[in-house]
């Protein structure tokens, strides 16, 4: 068998994954903002392609006193991050073992390398649009803007080099809400003791204040992502372990919607003709839930919705791939896709699609797999 994918929680498609069960022919991410707002944009060495792996090469001496090799890593991490932020989502989580609670989506991403004998850092910029949910909100549209500096460590782990990105300062973070869903929060702090704004502001905060680790394997060159200072030796958390695949990973994440919600996992570039898109999805929690596969274009429209009115966002068109999911029931699909770029959306609302929850109903928590591979 060509690959294995191995969810950790046995309730989570604990079992393996073999071919795609069908094969369906139609025209077919704050990285903490900084893994943690682009920790989809971060992956291992499937997702890196040809120019990663020749800027940081397997023959380059793993040692953190390599100043060159140093600059070619945090100078790499920071184009790429700024590339992704802007063409994906990137997922909100509290800590790194935590589901996805929201996303943010960039407009506008900068970054400088600060690399001298006195200061190692990387400044970043970024502004754009996103949702999160709590309880004591709803779900929270907004705006944000903003400028943090991480001081770069550099260490060694068992023939690997983690770069650690700690927050040296963060300033100038601005948070505009755009939709605040209950009603109870928009009486007001006077009424509810709710403050949205600083809820809202919080969140974003706590992401940038994570930082996030880059981990480069001397053997390989591989060079992978994390949200949080992961801990030397350690490797970063997903819900499916991938062995032995060809196929491109995209995404391998856990998240959380609760009823009435949806989740937006995208933009799913693909550059090249006569691919296909694998999934795999295990839901736990809510009893049923259904995704579909959209156009970018047609999720940018639903997400301009989904963070500026509250309800869910309806479809513009037919999607081009509709599944439902059922609980403790991993699902496999795969989809022929032209060039282009497309959005995964996760839906456990009772207006779109044919699965409607129940009020008060429990959160829909969804592992999945996202990759790309050859007709």
């Amino acid at each position: 068998m060509e690959s294995r994918f191995l969810a950790p929680r046995p309730e989570l498609g604990g079992q393996r994954v073999g071919p795609a069960i069908s094969a369906l022919r139609r025209a077919t991410g704050l990285i903490a903002l900084t893994c943690g707002l682009v920790s989809q944009a971060c992956a291992g060495r499937e997702a890196l392609g040809v120019s990663a792996m020749s800027v940081v090469s397997a023959g380059v001496l793993n040692d953190p006193s390599n100043k060159t090799l140093r600059f070619d890593l945090l100078t790499y991490g920071m184009e790429r991050f700024c590339e992704e932020m802007l063409r994906r989502g990137a997922p909100l989580k509290l800590s790194d073992g935590d589901p996805v609670l929201g996303r943010f989506f960039a407009d506008g991403c900068s970054s400088q390398v600060l690399d001298t004998p006195e200061r190692q850092s990387v400044v970043l910029r970024f502004s754009g649009k996103g949702y999160g949910y709590t309880n004591l909100t709803g779900r929270l549209g907004f705006t944000s803007t903003g400028l943090v500096e991480y001081a770069a460590d550099f260490q060694l782990a068992d023939g690997s080099m983690y770069i650690y990105f700690r927050p040296r300062s963060v300033g100038q973070v601005a948070f505009g809400p755009l939709l605040i869903e209950s009603a109870l929060a928009r009486a007001g702090v006077g009424v509810s003791g709710v403050d949205p704004e600083e809820v809202g502001k919080d969140i974003v905060e706590r992401q940038l204040a994570r930082g996030f680790t880059v981990i480069r394997r001397s053997e390989t060159g591989e060079v992978e992502y994390s949200p949080g200072l992961l801990p030397l030796g350690q490797q970063p958390f997903k819900p499916y372990r991938v062995s032995g695949s060809t196929k491109l990973s995209i995404d391998n994440d856990r998240t959380e919607i609760f009823a009435g919600q949806q989740d937006f996992v995208g933009g799913l570039h693909v550059a090249d003709a006569d691919r296909r898109l694998f999934l795999n999805v295990a839901l736990d929690g809510a009893p049923a839930a259904e995704l579909f596969v959209v156009s970018a274009a047609d999720a940018q429209t639903m997400l301009q919705a989904y963070v500026t009115r509250a309800g869910s966002a309806p479809l513009p068109h037919a999607p081009l791939l509709e599944a439902q999911l059922a609980a403790r029931t991993p699902l496999q699909l795969s989809l022929d896709v032209p060039p282009g770029d497309y959005f995964i959306v996760f839906d456990h609302s009772p207006s779109v699609g044919r699965v409607a929850p129940t009020p008060g109903q429990q959160a829909a928590r969804l592992d999945y797999l996202v990759q790309l591979g050859e007709r």
